[in-house]
């Protein structure tokens, strides 16, 4: 079986989804899909065997292997290391030139009367040159990953870093030990590796724009010394230096910085002479891009470039900010929507040129999408108030920026807290049946409304249908244990754990009308409980039956008057015989024994009870307990008739006994065929074998008909 399963599920043209639904049309019932679901498991851990073997018949091989990228990864570190130092030579070689000309292809070497002027500026402050900072941020390629983005802008200088310690702004406590990055423009944060790899010490963290980033000076109060706060919107971040010398430092670095920056960005547009001095972007053999275009004289910003964006574009990164201030999440989407267009739009000559911006709008967009997440985190200091579409609006926007998976994961989550949430509410006083009956009306329809709105928000999105599968079932696990605690208990009877079994599954038939079906799945977590509810239900009924029969002397009932016959005829009604008239004689006698009326009721009475609760799986279960108790009974009518001792009762213990057989038992057959559509063949066995006690001892052999085809037997 399982070499067959194997090469069908390895076939060329194999299809998941139609070999589901094959298997789910040749099969019948829950039990059926879960052995199939074993024996695919089985082949998998069948198959992951075989790939361990393989593993480890080749594990010399990945041995060797490892070590070759290993060698390899400290031959690139190496060779990076060897390009650094030649472009920091070059430099240098064309600054003591002699004929003063500087050739093309290295950007940022300013004509010397500037350069002087702004490194006595920074020298006053750090005593760091322009582009002794720009090699140092070259250099943070070997010791920071994941800095690619930052290190790539050309224009970019580093001013000061150092080592801080991180602290939590709500309790000041140690969060984690970080270096910081000080660059003309911006501020770049990078956390400690714990296991080093090769070179790389650091791990990128955050940058923040000068323009939007406040710092603040914290007083020395208690624990916190030496520190000071960050804070840029929606961020805020404390950083604690190791002694004051280094705060003080950090503090005028960041002065300077702003300074410098402010000073940039007013001063006016270069001379001519100037733009032919500047190197030229397309002879840079240090460029990430060597497709970028030759521009004449050079500066890379022409006036006819800096025409080709529009005003809007270098605004975005402001305006974005602006809407997310004032919640208007729907305008920052589409904004960004329109962007992303511009850029795709674009040619790759304005492109580079204007990276420095796009990474800048990106952040904000970044931004954006962590402000949308927040809304669907779930945190203590959030309501949990409202329906599914409370928490669309921020789904929307994060499948609109393309983070669909992303907004699906926490919609999910924010369902389950809500969910989590009203269950609680829900007070567990009074009956079990009220308390299952008010959790199924809230839970069942909670889950279906999730469902549609996972279809209407994500439409034809298989990943989030699939999520929101998994997340029912997991939701409907919950459910079960939550169920099991409050309903199978030692005080909870049969009839009650009857009703509140009917009542969770008639409300998981909502799930099928969202194409969801987990009742074989909910039945399989209660079938364990119920089975053992009806196990001490038989002992009990047997235990009973034997108790009365030995306080059973075969005698009629006497119901003393009219008003005693008519409240029996009204419990008969109630269990389903309406006919009480053969039995009465003499206005107030009952030609039955009170045994078999006791019995009739709870007989009857459990088999209402048990047909509410199996599933199609449990039905031979069901029919064997049904059988041994109603057994026991005629049992007990066969040996009173064996033993002698009731001669002169034989007549009416042959009337009782066709009581049981021709009304008790053909009712209790009828009922369960309305339930199941087939006949039960214990009813069918139980009446072949004891049909002799209700025609005055004469064992009789015929065939039994059914209660469908024999309308005498009710």
């Amino acid at each position: 079986m399982s070499d067959l399963l194997s090469r069908k599920l390895g076939a060329p043209g194999f299809s998941a989804e139609i070999y589901v639904k094959e298997l789910t049309q040749s099969t019948v019932g829950g039990h059926d899909l879960l052995q199939h679901r074993q024996k695919i498991q089985a082949l998998s851990e069948e198959t992951n065997q075989y790939l361990k073997k393989n593993v480890y018949q080749n594990y010399m091989q990945f041995i060797e292997t490892a070590k070759e990228i290993s060698y390899l990864e400290s031959e690139m570190y190496q060779l990076s290391h060897l390009l650094t130092e030649q472009r920091s030579l070059i430099v240098t070689l064309l600054e003591n030139s002699l004929l003063g000309d500087k050739a093309p292809g290295l950007r940022g070497v300013e004509k010397p009367e500037i350069k002087a002027k702004f490194n006595a500026e920074v020298a006053v402050n750090l005593n760091v040159n322009n582009q002794e900072g720009r090699k140092r941020l070259t250099a943070l390629l070997e010791k920071v990953e994941g800095c690619a983005n930052v290190v790539e802008s050309l224009t970019r200088t580093l001013i000061h870093e150092g080592d801080m310690v991180e602290l939590d702004p709500s309790d000041n406590c140690a969060v984690g030990r970080v270096r910081g990055f000080l660059l003309n423009d911006s501020f770049m944060i990078a956390s400690w590796l714990p296991n080093k790899r090769g070179n790389m010490r650091y791990q990128y963290q955050a940058l923040y724009e000068l323009e939007g980033l406040a710092v603040i000076n914290i007083r020395d109060l208690g624990p916190v010394k030496y520190a000071f706060k960050l804070m840029m919107f929606p961020d805020t971040r404390v950083l604690q230096c190791a002694n004051s010398n280094d705060k003080k430092e950090w503090l005028e670095a960041f002065e300077l910085a702003k300074q410098l920056k402010n000073k940039k960005d007013v001063s006016p547009t270069p001379s001519e002479e100037t733009k032919d001095n500047s190197y030229d972007d397309a002879f840079n053999p240090f460029a990430e891009d060597e497709n970028l275009p030759y521009i004449p004289n050079g500066s890379g910003s022409s006036p006819e470039v800096a025409e080709s964006i529009p005003d809007w574009v270098i605004e975005v990164a402001d305006d974005m900010d602006v809407y997310v201030a004032q919640r208007d999440f729907e305008e920052a989407v589409s904004l960004a929507e329109k962007t992303r267009a511009f850029w795709d739009g674009a040619s790759s000559s304005v492109v580079n040129l204007h990276r420095d911006l796009r990474l800048k709008i990106d952040s904000r967009i970044r931004q954006l999408s962590e402000v949308l997440m927040n809304e669907l985190r779930v945190s203590p200091d959030k309501s949990l108030q409202g329906g599914p579409r409370a928490a669309s609006r921020a789904v929307l926007l994060l499948s609109r920026l393309g983070q669909a998976s992303q907004a699906c994961d926490l919609f999910l989550k924010h369902r389950s807290a809500l969910l989590k949430h009203n269950l609680r509410q829900l007070k567990t006083e009074g009956a079990t049946t009220l308390y299952i009956k008010r959790i199924t009306s809230l839970f069942f329809p909670f889950v279906a409304d999730t469902g549609r709105e996972i279809s209407r928000v994500f439409p034809k999105n298989k990943v989030c249908a699939s999520a929101f599968v998994v997340w029912s079932r997991n939701e409907v696990g919950k459910f079960g244990n939550n169920f099991r605690k409050h309903v199978f208990t030692s005080g909870s009877t049969l009839t009650t754990v009857a009703e509140c079994v009917a009542l969770v599954r008639n409300h998981s038939e909502q799930l099928i009308e969202i194409g969801l079906d987990l009742t074989f799945y909910l039945e399989s977590e209660l079938r364990g409980q119920v089975e053992r509810c009806l196990r001490d239900a038989r002992e009990k009924l047997l235990e009973s039956i034997k108790l009365r029969a030995l306080e059973d002397k075969w005698r009629p009932v006497n119901l003393v008057n009219k008003s005693g016959i008519a409240r029996f005829a009204d419990d008969l009604s109630e269990i389903g015989i309406a006919s009480i008239h053969s039995l009465v004689y003499d206005e107030c006698w009952v030609a039955l024994t009170s045994n078999t009326i006791n019995f009739s009721k709870a007989y009857l009475t459990f088999l209402d009870d048990a047909l509410k609760m199996p599933s199609a799986d449990s039905n031979i279960f069901v029919d064997e307990i049904l059988h041994d108790i109603f057994q026991a009974q005629l049992k007990h009518v066969e040996s009173s008739l064996r033993s002698g001792k009731y001669k002169g009762e034989a007549k009416f213990i042959h009337k009782n006994a066709s009581f049981l057989i021709h009304t008790v038992l053909s009712l209790a057959q009828h009922r369960v065929e309305e339930v199941r559509l087939h006949p039960s063949p214990s009813f069918a066995k139980l009446r072949a074998d004891f049909e002799w006690l209700a025609n005055d001892g004469k064992k009789i052999i015929s065939t039994i008909k059914s209660p469908a085809s024999d309308q005498s037997f009710i």
